[in-house]
């Protein structure tokens, strides 16, 4: 199957991008009656970096017709249903840098209107807006699952997150260490991915992330970014009551701000994920298999 792609990226984690939601291409009637992206192989050699376009994940753009109930009254408004693929193919969580991507281009395309949208991915409806040239604001759902382990801090910011704190960021051993927790007892089956976690001043962070369907460290996470933020906030949780927190993080591949709306208790709400985004490139996928040399 053929399909035209673009190419983006936030703060370096990179995405192929399918959009679906034209019905002015004879193309796109038939990618989505084909149902391509259920192809996991087709799928991991489009992520390869060496046989294939390379990339972090898939982002498909679909109608967001065919995935919101009809009695949910903020999805409803959605422009589309976002989609997302990990690299090794298999359908992933919510990607908060791909979810940013995925807003830029609908910015481009006019799928919203004026410089708000809403669009609804696995964990729900996202607001999200353009806060200048390039640069875009997700709104995210409050964590529901949060637990203090001995290993670290899990948080679900809509992907599994374990939020390691460590020294020395810049030498740790983040591929050995991310590899083992990743596949640690106690996130079986589906694995999570791991951040680890170094405070540089007040309100600032130094992230690396390794992330699972990559099984490699990625040079940003957004939902990871998010988590690491709620839990410096919650560990900090004095110095924000009746605030909007604003927390700085700094990835290999740029940096983002998460903030939060923190009241007398600690509760936060109003969490949004701010940073960059572009599209690199467009290209055509021939779809071509790979044969191995014997």
């Amino acid at each position: 199957m053929q399909f035209e792609f673009y190419k983006y990226q936030a703060c370096g984690n990179d995405f192929v991008l399918v959009d679906l939601l034209s019905t002015a291409s004879s193309w796109v009637s038939q990618a989505r009656d084909s149902g391509f992206w259920h192809n996991e192989a087709a799928m991991r050699l489009c992520c390869d970096r060496r046989f294939g376009i390379g990339a972090d994940g898939v982002l498909l753009l679909l109608p967001a017709k065919e995935f919101v109930d009809a009695n949910d009254s903020f999805g409803t408004g959605a422009a589309f249903y976002l989609h997302y693929l990990n690299a090794d193919g298999k359908e992933g969580s919510l990607c908060g840098n791909g979810a940013r991507c995925a807003a830029a281009h609908a910015f481009r395309k006019a799928y919203f209107q004026g410089t708000q949208g809403i669009f609804v991915a696995s964990d729900g409806a996202h607001h999200v807006s353009q806060v200048a040239e390039g640069h875009y604001s997700l709104g995210m759902n409050a964590p529901e699952d949060w637990k203090v382990m001995e290993i670290g801090t899990f948080i679900n910011t809509g992907s599994p997150h374990l939020v390691v704190p460590v020294r020395d960021l810049v030498n740790y051993p983040v591929e050995r260490e991310g590899k083992a927790l990743r596949e640690h007892s106690l996130f079986l089956p589906g694995g999570t991915n791991v951040n680890f976690m170094e405070v540089i001043d007040n309100n600032l962070l130094k992230i690396r992330t390794y992330e699972r369907g990559v099984e490699t460290e990625t040079w940003s996470c957004g939902t990871g970014a998010v988590a690491c933020a709620l839990l410096y906030i919650q560990q900090n949780t004095e110095d924000f009551v009746d605030s909007r927190a604003e927390i700085h993080l700094k990835f290999r591949g740029g940096k983002m701000i998460v903030t939060a709306t923190v009241d007398s208790v600690g509760k936060m709400e109003g969490i949004e994920l701010m940073g960059p985004a572009h599209c690199s490139f467009k290209g055509l996928w021939m779809g071509y298999s790979v044969t191995p040399c014997v």
